[in-house]
């Protein structure tokens, strides 16, 4: 969640200081509201159609994909295969909001395959999808991008 402009707040005239004390105070709990939100992913839209997925670098990557929306799946495997090396799922329902890093489930997901070591060097893939129905594993992949780590 992006954390809002203190600048602007701060800056606000006042008269005998109590208007500033009161400005700050709301900043602090506003910025100190969004540094942990847990359960910020829940205000994001379903995934509806194709999405743009970046991969950070290195074996333990990140990935996010934008625009920002939630997602049921996300699997990684070889990029000459489809031997399934990580994926994680919210069965019957599009719950997974980006980033998500490689190896580490994400809240109110299920890992299906635990994580197999990246080798530098190597290509891999990894695609998202979301949920479609009717059954709890049915989905359409929305977005998919080659790494090598």
């Amino acid at each position: 969640m992006k954390r809002p402009n203190t600048r602007l707040m701060l800056a606000a005239p006042s008269s005998g200081g109590r208007q500033a004390r009161f400005c700050f105070a709301v900043v602090v709990s506003l910025t100190l509201g969004c540094a942990d939100d847990s359960t910020g992913s829940a205000a994001l839209p379903e995934c509806t159609g194709p999405v743009t997925v970046t991969v950070g670098a290195g074996t333990s990557p990140q990935f996010s994909w934008s625009p920002a929306c939630r997602l049921f799946f996300v699997i990684v495997e070889p990029a000459a295969s489809g031997q399934d090396l990580w994926s994680v799922i919210t069965e019957g329902t599009n719950a997974i909001s980006s980033p998500v890093l490689y190896g580490t489930v994400p809240p109110g997901a299920q890992e299906l395959d635990p994580p197999t070591p990246l080798v530098a060097g190597t290509a891999y893939k990894v695609a998202v999808a979301r949920y479609t129905g009717p059954g709890p594993q049915d989905g359409a992949i929305i977005g998919m991008q080659t790494f090598t780590p």
